[in-house]
């Protein structure tokens, strides 16, 4: 027998930007027992994310900024992050071209998607299309730091070494950057082709 979930009820705590639930459910596990359990969920539109990088001279393109959660939880500001955004009723892909012009400056023509992830799969639902692509100099089209009046972005290319160095020491405490940074050591990402 295989994991059911039956919906008991909601009830709407918040419906700003985004809403926030308290969701009661009966899970009827694959062993039969059955346990109700009631969780505040925060319904989060999905994501999608990139980790520019540039082969030949072996850096990776990231965003700083200011980030109130994380602020609130202890992490230094600004937080260094992969470019990313909202999906706004786009399809992934087309979200996060748009997302490198806006953020970033670069112009990229496609994004080769790797893995999806959950941010925080026990409180909310957003999840986080993730995608590597390849860029230049030649490539940076635009001054990048965002379009929206709470972005206030600051562009750097470290190298990818020095990136995972960032990890090491604590700097870089972003889950999908550090998915996507480690993604590249492992997979050679930046192995001149």
């Amino acid at each position: 027998m295989a994991m059911q979930v039956k919906i008991l009820g909601e009830k709407l705590l918040a419906n700003d930007r985004f809403r926030l639930t308290l969701t009661s459910v009966e899970v009827a596990e694959a062993d039969g027992e059955a346990r109700r359990l009631q969780y505040e969920i925060y319904h989060h539109k999905g994501a999608a994310a990139v980790l520019l990088y540039d082969p030949e001279r072996a850096t990776v393109l990231l965003v700083r900024q200011f980030r109130l959660g994380a602020f609130l939880g202890g992490a230094a500001q600004p937080m260094t992050e992969a470019c990313a955004g909202m999906l706004d009723g786009e399809a992934p892909e087309a979200a996060i071209i748009r997302e490198a012009m806006e953020e970033t400056g670069v112009a990229i023509a496609r994004a080769r998607h790797v893995f999806d992830a959950f941010v925080s799969p026990g409180a909310t639902t957003e999840k986080i299309a993730c995608f590597v692509a390849p860029y230049s100099p030649a490539d940076r089209l635009g001054a990048g730091g965002g379009v929206d009046a709470d972005e206030r972005i600051e562009i750097i290319e470290p190298s990818l070494e020095e990136a995972l160095a960032s990890v090491e020491r604590g700097d870089i405490c972003d889950a999908k950057t550090i998915a996507l940074l480690y993604y590249a050591k492992a997979s050679g990402l930046m192995a001149k082709r």
